[in-house]
Parts: C-alpha cells; sequence; structure tokens
C-alpha cells in the first residue's frame, strides 16, 4: 500500500509538472517507462554466479547449524537419560553446558541468518551492490536516450505500478546492452 502512495504522489507531481509548464513553448509531455529488475537480475550471467556463491556460502552455515542443533539433541537426549543417575555436581555442570550451547547455537542463527544484520544480509548486498549499480547506471543511459524522464521497477511480487503499457518496458533493451558489455565495471563516464 505505501509502495501505491508512493507512486500515485510521484504520478500527480509529474501531472503537476506537466500541467504548470503547458503555457511554456519548450515543455515537452513527461514520458514514463518501466523494467522488472527481478528479470534482469535473473538474466545477468553475473547476477546468477552471485547468487550461486552466496547459495553455497549460505548453504555452508546452514550446514553448520543443523549440525551444532542435532549436537545439542543428541547431548540433551543422552543428559535426559543419565540424569536421575548424576551426582548433583556433575548434573549442574552437563545442564550448564547444555546452556551455554543452546546460547551458542541462538548466537550463530543471529550472526549468520538475522534479517537485518546477520551475515547472509551483509553478503549478499556487498556482492551485489557493484552489479546494482551497472544496471542503474545502463537504466539510465537507456531512459535518457530513449528520452524517460520516469522509469519504475515493476516487480511480479510487488504492486509499484498500477498500470504499464508493455511498449514502455524497457527491460530486454537493459539485458540486451549488459549482455553487450554495456556500463563495464570500470566505466564511470555518465554518473
Amino acid at each position: 500500500m505505501k509502495k501505491i502512495i508512493v507512486l500515485a504522489t510521484v504520478l500527480g507531481i509529474a501531472v503537476s509538472v506537466c500541467t504548470a509548464q503547458k503555457g511554456k513553448p519548450s515543455s515537452a509531455p513527461v514520458r514514463i517507462a518501466y523494467v522488472n529488475s527481478e528479470k534482469i537480475l535473473a538474466e545477468l550471467p553475473d547476477a546468477q554466479a552471485v547468487r550461486k556463491e552466496i547459495e553455497t556460502t549460505v548453504q555452508g552455515w546452514q550446514d553448520t547449524y543443523q549440525k551444532m542443533v542435532k549436537d545439542f539433541q543428541d547431548q540433551s537426549d543422552d543428559y535426559q537419560k543419565k540424569q536421575s543417575l548424576l551426582d548433583p555436581k556433575v548434573k549442574a555442570d552437563k545442564e550448564k553446558a547444555l546452556d551455554d550451547l543452546r546460547k551458542q547455537i541462538i548466537d550463530y542463527q543471529a550472526q549468520k541468518f538475522d534479517q537485518r544484520e546477520g551475515e547472509a544480509v551483509k553478503l549478499r548486498e556487498q556482492k551485489f551492490k557493484p552489479i546494482q549499480d551497472r544496471v542503474m547506471k545502463v537504466i539510465k543511459q537507456v531512459a535518457q536516450e530513449n528520452g524517460f524522464n520516469y522509469v519504475f521497477d515493476n516487480l511480479e511480487n510487488a504492486t509499484n505500478i498500477l498500470y504499464a503499457d508493455t511498449k514502455f518496458d524497457l527491460t530486454y533493451v537493459v539485458i540486451d546492452r549488459l549482455k553487450r558489455g554495456g556500463a563495464s565495471k570500470s566505466d564511470d563516464s555518465s554518473k
């Protein structure tokens, strides 16, 4: 809903600007286009390679986490079976060790998989930033070359646009440009 309000506000401003400039001889109609960034990243070989690299790393962390959980469960089951036979001091030591192991598991999970500050999120941001910067540069170039004033992102799972005529979809133009080497990693001339 928030995105719809933002979109409506931007479109309202665009219409206001057009209306306010109608009396001026140099005013041109506002041109709006859109891309689907999910589709662009899905088709871009660099992004596919980064996605696989991240998945491999995260899978290693998940395997470690699962091993920790299994180890905790095995130790907990063993403790449950033997607790009635244990000396109170040994029992207290085992309980403390289990509690410490449980805390390690919780800390590991938070460190690796926290949705805001986990290493998985940071790794994704770090690895995708150069690709996203390159994609944004090409989107800007294509929009400027074709005279578009605004380019929106038309995601498959989000409502950023209420209506979009497919003739204004620049997704495949951007993909083509990126695959042909447009806005290379070392190209900073259009910033």
